[in-house]
């Protein structure tokens, strides 16, 4: 009786794997990142990024969608701004908002479909504007919000997530389609607890607070967008208090005219030359000389033949560019 039992449980952990492998060629848009999203915040060549692979013993897999499941996309919510349902592609629209001519007025809240909630509780850590990276000034597009790793995350209005994937910048990241024509990105999860085409209300937990991605430790990097352009969440969200500033929010050209600066600050840093050779310093590794320049931590790895996180003897000659 023993070869019998023995070939049955070879039998159940063969199925076991097929299943497993079936499920993964079921949902590619889970499993395999076609398409990286940049973090402005800290540019890499989007190319580094192509076709990340997502394994399928990931954390992810731990929250397992309703069998079956398939969204309408006829259902998908504030169709009266947006044509499509691209769940792969964080920003497919691709529309020059500081152009625009007309006032939109949203409505944030109200008694029927409308109901808001703070995505995260705890202190701002990093506001939407400029800020230093090494030896350069960068614009970063969302608010920063100080969490602990497991912390719950929650969907600030309600809506359908139209992403929820592992990005090479963002991590863990989870991106909502409001009723009320905003979309909300929440990044760095620990644990994602969505899926794409999961219906939400403003204060269902979506994740689980972590520093996947290029993040420096645990917190929730929150942004607001339209159409794919973000806008300042700080006027939206008073995150002191995690209350609406307003009932309404108007979009106009004026909600985006920081891309004016952000396109000045681009042309004014290609007239600035980063020294092609510089010397290490004592204690000095690839990643902290990139950080000091400004430059990419990988790309110097790879122009010096030099790993990442190796120590450097103190003189010796580095190439930047």
């Amino acid at each position: 009786m023993k070869w019998v039992k023995y070939i049955f449980i070879v039998f159940f952990l063969g199925s076991g794997i097929s299943l497993l492998k079936a499920q993964v060629i079921d949902e590619p848009d889970s499993v395999i990142v076609t398409d990286i999203e940049e973090e402005e915040e800290e540019e890499e060549e989007a190319s580094e990024y192509d076709s990340v692979i997502v394994s399928p013993f990931d954390k992810y897999w731990d929250f397992i969608r309703p069998r079956n499941f398939l969204f309408d996309t006829a259902y998908a919510p504030a169709n009266n701004f947006y044509i499509g349902w691209d769940t792969i592609t964080i920003n497919p629209y691709k529309e020059d908002l500081k152009l625009m001519n007309d006032t939109i007025k949203l409505i944030l809240a109200n008694y029927d479909d409308c109901s808001f909630h703070p995505p995260a509780i705890g202190d701002v850590t990093s506001t939407f504007g400029f800020r230093n990276w090494g030896r350069r000034q960068k614009f970063h597009f969302g608010t920063d919000i100080r969490m602990e790793v497991g912390d719950p995350v929650y969907a600030a209005f309600e809506g359908v997530v139209r992403i929820a994937k592992r990005s090479a910048d963002y991590g863990y990241v989870v991106l909502i389609r409001h009723n009320n024509g905003l979309e909300t990105l929440y990044a760095h999860f620990s644990q994602l607890l969505a899926y794409t085409g999961q219906p939400v209300k403003g204060g269902d937990i979506i994740g689980l607070a972590g520093s996947t991605g290029r993040s420096t430790g645990p917190h929730l990097h929150f942004e607001v967008r339209f159409k794919g352009e973000k806008v300042d969440p700080s006027n939206i969200i008073h995150f002191p208090t995690g209350s609406l500033m307003n009932d309404t929010f108007q979009i106009d050209a004026g909600c985006f005219k920081h891309l004016y600066e952000v396109q000045s600050a681009k042309l004014r840093a290609k007239h600035i030359k980063t020294p092609k050779y510089v010397k290490a310093h004592k204690g000095d590794t690839i990643v902290r000389i990139a950080s000091r320049y400004g430059v990419s931590s990988k790309r110097l790895s790879k122009l010096n033949g030099i790993k990442s996180k190796a120590k450097i003897k103190a003189g010796k000659k580095i190439r930047l560019r």
